[in-house]
C-alpha cells in the first residue's frame, strides 16, 4: 500500500505576499523583503530589546550590521526572507528566513524574529509554516535551528508546529532539525492557527461591543439615518454612537441625530468601538476609514456603494495598514440574533427569527428578500451577512467563524463568484462532516458543480429550493436508508412526490387514503407508516371537502409526537396543497412543510444526499513515490509545447509509461488551468459515431475516492483500478507542476487493464 500523499494547506491569499491574520484578530501584511528594506530593518532592529538580538545572533550586534545580514543574497544558494508589516507608516514587527545549506542541497537552516511588543501573537508560527511551505515547493525537505537553551518562544514554537522535532542540546545551545513535508499533523497545526485568528478577527464584526455610524444623518430619508434606527429600534446590547462629520453645531448648541447625542469627528466618541458603520458617500469613504483607523476601531462595515477601483484599492491599503478587518463595500445587511448582541447593522428594518441558521449573501438585495422568505418558513437565523464587495471579509472567513459556533447548525451560501476557490473547497470538506453547507449560484458552470460535489456541500437550484432543503436539515435527523413512505389523499401529487424522491435514488411507497380520508384515517394510516420501518416520511394533504386543514395537521402532530415517544427518529414532512403554510410543532421540533409536492421530495432527496456524502469515509491521496523533484528540474528551463521525449520523461517521473494499442475503449484524459479554480480534470469517450460523451469533470487534486466516483459510469466495462491510478498520478504531476497549462492522454481502457496511447503536455511561456 502506498504511503498516503497529505496536499499541502492552502493559505487564504498568496503563499509569499498578502495580508495575514495574528492570533488576536488584527490584520497584517506578508511579503518578501527587498533590499531597498534596509532602512525598516535598521528600525525594527533597533526597537528590539538586546536579548531579542542576542538570541537572534548569538551574540549583541549593530542594527546596521544585522540588517546587512538578514538582507544578504548568497550567490549559489537558494534563501527565502520573509517579512511582516503593520502601522501607518508601516514598520517590520516581524522576519523569517531559510538559507539552503550548500548549492542542490535538501536542507536549509531557518530563523525568524519577531517585535517584542507582538510576541504570543503567533507570528513566529506563521513564518515557519509559510518558509515551509516554499522550502517544499524549492526541493527543500529538511529543516534545522540554532538557538540559545533560554530562547524559549522559539523552542516552543517549534514544539507546536506539528512537525516531528528532533532536539540536542550542547553547551548552552539547542539544535532542532525537522522534514518539513506536510503532515497530517503539521496541517491540522496550519488549519487551527488560521481558525484561531479569524475567529478573533471576526468578533468585532459578529459581536461588537461598540458601533459606530459614520455619516449618520437627521434626514430620516438617508441610509445614514435608517442605519441608526435599526440598530437602536432592534436594542443592540451595547453603545451606538452617531458621528456626522459635515454637522456644524452652533456655539453652545448640542449635536444630535434624532433623540441621540452625536459627535462630529469619530475621534470624540469617549466609549470603546469595535465596528464602524460607514454611510458617507463615497468620495468620504477613504477619509472616514483613515479616522477609525487612527481611533483604534477594530472592524469597518462599510455601505456605500458604486466606489471605483481606485477607492477600493485605497481603503484595502488603510484597513490593512492599521489592522481593521474590512465588511463591504456594499454590505447592506449584518445581523447577530444572539440575545447578548442582538445587531442589526444595515438596510434590514428588523432581526430574523433567532434560530439555527447562518447566511452569507453576497448580494445584498438578494440577500435582503430571502429574510422575509425564512420567516413565513418559520426558519431562523444566528447570523446573516451581506458581504458586498467582499475585498476583505468573504464567506471563506465566515465558514471557520461557524464552523465552531454553538448557535448555527446549518450554514447557507449566496455565491456569485469566487476568491479562492481551493480554500473554499478544503474548508467545507472539514466543516461539512460537522454541519450542512448549502450553496446556491447563479448559472450551471461545469467546474462549479465539480467543486461543490467533491466538497459535499448540497447544491440548491434556486433560493426557494435552498430554503426547502434548509427546513429539513435544520429541523429533522437525517435519513438513514432510501425507504420513504408517502401518505395521501390523491394520487396526482403522490406521484409527483415519488418522482422526485426516485430520481435520487430514492425508494417511495405510496399509501393511498383516497379522496373521502378523514382526520381519522390520516392518523391511524400515519401511526402503522411510522411503525412500518421507514428512513424517512411525507404526509400530502389536499383539502376535498372530506377533512378539515387543521383537523388533518392536528391528526399528523398526534401521530408525530406519539412516535417520537417511542423512539422513531426518522425525518417527517408533511405537504398541504392550500393557501397558507400550516405548522406542525412537536414541542421544540419542528416539521417543515411545502406548497407543492415536488418541493418535499427534493428536499428529503437533497438531506438523503448530503447524509451519504457524511458517511463515506474521506479519501486519500496515495503517495506512489514520484520524483517532483527531477520532473520541477526538467520543467525548469522549458515553455511551451514539450515535444515526445521530454513528454515521456515527466511522464515516467510520475510512474505513467506510453505505449501504442488498438485494444478496448477509446478515452481522452484532459487536464486544463483555470486561472481560479487551479487543474481541472475532464475524462470522456472518444471514437463515437456521434462525438464525444464526458464521463465527468474533477478539480485537483483528486482523492481515490473521487476518482472512483469519476469512473463509475465505466464500471463493468473496463478495468477501474487501473484507470483510477493514472488519474491519481496526472492529478499530483499537475499539484506539484503549475507550471502545466494543458495536457491531454488518450487512452485504451480494457477489464483487464488500461494503457496510455498518447501524451501531449504544453507549459506556460
Amino acid at each position: 500500500m502506498p504511503q498516503r500523499y497529505i496536499p499541502p494547506p492552502t493559505p487564504q491569499y498568496a503563499l509569499e505576499s498578502g495580508p495575514i491574520l495574528l492570533k488576536d484578530g488584527r490584520t497584517a501584511t506578508l511579503r518578501p523583503a527587498r533590499p531597498e528594506d534596509r532602512e525598516l530593518f535598521v528600525e525594527f532592529l533597533e526597537r528590539l530589546s538586546p536579548q531579542a538580538r542576542t538570541f537572534r545572533f548569538f551574540s549583541e550586534v549593530r542594527p546596521e550590521t544585522a540588517a546587512d545580514l538578514l538582507l544578504r543574497k548568497p550567490a549559489d544558494e537558494d534563501k527565502v526572507t520573509l517579512v511582516v508589516l503593520s502601522g501607518d507608516p508601516e514598520r517590520i514587527i516581524a522576519t523569517g528566513e531559510y538559507v539552503q545549506e550548500g548549492p542542490g542541497s535538501t536542507s536549509a537552516e531557518v530563523a525568524f524574529l519577531v517585535d517584542d511588543w507582538y510576541q504570543g501573537r503567533g507570528l513566529g508560527s506563521l513564518l515557519l509554516e509559510r518558509l515551509a511551505l516554499i522550502g517544499v515547493q524549492r526541493g527543500i525537505r529538511r529543516f534545522h535551528a540554532f538557538t540559545l537553551a533560554e530562547n524559549k518562544q522559539m523552542l516552543d514554537v517549534f514544539k507546536a508546529s506539528g512537525f516531528k522535532v528532533e532536539s540536542h542540546a550542547d553547551s548552552g545551545e539547542v539544535e532542532v532539525s525537522f522534514e518539513i513535508e506536510p503532515s497530517p499533523e503539521m496541517v491540522a497545526k496550519f488549519e487551527l492557527r488560521e481558525r484561531v485568528a479569524t475567529v478573533a478577527s471576526l468578533m468585532p464584526v459578529l459581536r461588537p461591543k461598540g458601533v459606530a455610524v459614520v455619516g449618520a444623518s437627521r434626514d430620516p430619508s438617508s441610509v445614514g439615518y435608517q442605519v441608526l434606527e435599526h440598530l437602536v429600534l432592534n436594542r443592540f446590547q451595547g453603545p451606538v454612537y452617531p458621528v456626522n462629520t459635515a454637522a456644524t453645531p452652533a456655539a453652545g448648541e448640542v449635536p444630535v441625530v434624532g433623540s441621540m447625542l452625536a459627535y462630529t469627528s469619530i475621534k470624540a466618541v469617549p466609549g470603546p468601538i469595535d465596528l464602524a458603520i460607514i454611510t458617507t458617500p463615497r468620495e468620504k469613504v477613504q477619509e472616514a476609514a483613515e479616522a477609525c483607523g487612527q481611533r483604534g476601531v477594530r472592524a469597518l462595515m462599510v455601505v456605500t456603494t458604486d466606489m471605483d477601483t481606485q477607492q477600493i484599492k485605497a481603503l484595502v491599503a488603510t484597513c490593512r495598514h492599521y489592522g481593521m478587518r474590512l465588511l463591504g463595500p456594499g454590505s447592506l445587511a449584518l445581523m447577530s440574533t444572539s440575545p447578548e448582541v442582538q445587531l442589526c447593522a444595515g438596510l434590514a428594518p428588523k432581526l430574523p427569527l433567532r434560530g439555527r441558521l447562518a447566511m452569507s449573501s453576497q448580494s445584498g438585495a438578494v440577500g435582503l428578500a430571502v429574510l422575509e422568505y425564512a420567516r413565513e418558513m418559520g426558519l431562523g437565523f444566528s447570523n446573516f451577512v451581506s458581504l458586498g464587495a467582499k475585498v476583505d471579509i468573504s464567506s471563506n472567513d465566515l465558514l471557520q467563524y461557524w464552523e465552531e459556533d454553538p448557535a448555527t447548525g446549518l450554514i447557507l451560501l449566496y455565491v456569485e463568484s469566487f476568491g479562492n476557490p481551493r480554500r473554499f473547497a478544503r474548508l467545507a470538506r472539514r466543516i461539512g462532516r460537522k454541519k450542512p453547507i448549502l450553496a446556491v449560484r447563479p448559472g450551471r458552470d461545469p467546474v462549479v458543480e465539480a467543486l461543490f460535489k467533491q466538497a459535499g456541500v448540497v447544491r440548491a437550484e434556486n433560493l426557494e429550493e435552498m430554503f426547502d432543503i434548509a427546513a429539513v436539515l435544520a429541523h429533522q435527523p437525517l435519513p438513514e436508508g432510501t425507504r420513504v413512505a408517502l401518505l395521501s389523499n390523491a394520487s396526482g401529487p403522490a406521484n409527483l412526490a415519488w418522482e422526485a424522491l426516485e430520481t435520487e435514488g430514492l425508494t417511495a411507497e405510496v399509501r393511498d387514503l383516497g379522496s373521502r380520508a378523514s382526520a381519522q384515517d390520516y392518523l391511524q394510516a400515519a401511526r402503522e407508516l411510522l411503525a412500518g420501518g421507514y428512513d424517512a416520511a411525507i404526509a400530502l394533504f389536499v383539502p376535498l371537502g372530506y377533512a378539515t386543514l387543521d383537523e388533518v395537521a392536528e391528526a399528523l402532530r398526534t401521530a408525530f409526537h406519539e412516535a417520537r415517544g417511542q423512539g422513531v427518529n426518522i425525518p417527517v414532512l408533511t405537504c398541504f396543497m392550500t393557501a397558507g403554510r400550516p405548522r406542525v410543532r412537536l414541542g421544540e421540533e419542528q416539521v417543515p412543510s411545502y406548497r407543492f409536492p415536488e418541493s418535499a421530495g427534493k428536499a428529503l432527496a437533497a438531506a438523503y444526499a448530503y447524509a451519504r456524502w457524511r458517511k463515506k469515509p474521506p479519501g486519500e491521496i496515495p503517495d506512489h513515490g514520484v520524483q517532483e523533484d527531477e520532473a520541477r528540474a526538467l520543467v525548469a528551463s522549458l515553455k511551451g509545447a514539450l515535444n515526445k521525449a521530454q513528454t515521456a520523461q515527466l511522464l515516467r517521473y510520475f510512474g505513467l509509461e506510453t505505449g501504442f494499442t488498438a485494444e478496448g475503449i477509446a478515452l481522452a484524459l484532459r487536464v486544463k488551468g483555470d486561472p481560479l479554480f487551479g487543474s481541472v480534470l475532464t475524462l470522456a469517450l472518444t471514437g463515437l459515431p456521434l462525438g464525444e460523451q464526458a464521463l465527468g469533470i474533477r478539480i485537483a487534486p483528486l482523492n481515490d475516492s473521487e476518482a472512483l466516483e469519476m469512473l463509475e459510469p465505466l464500471s463493468g466495462k473496463a478495468h477501474l483500478e487501473s484507470l483510477q491510478d493514472i488519474l491519481l498520478r496526472v492529478s499530483r504531476l499537475v499539484e506539484e507542476l503549475p507550471e502545466v497549462e494543458s495536457l491531454e492522454l488518450s487512452l485504451r481502457a480494457t477489464p483487464e487493464n488500461t494503457a496510455v496511447t498518447e501524451a501531449q503536455v504544453r507549459l506556460r511561456g
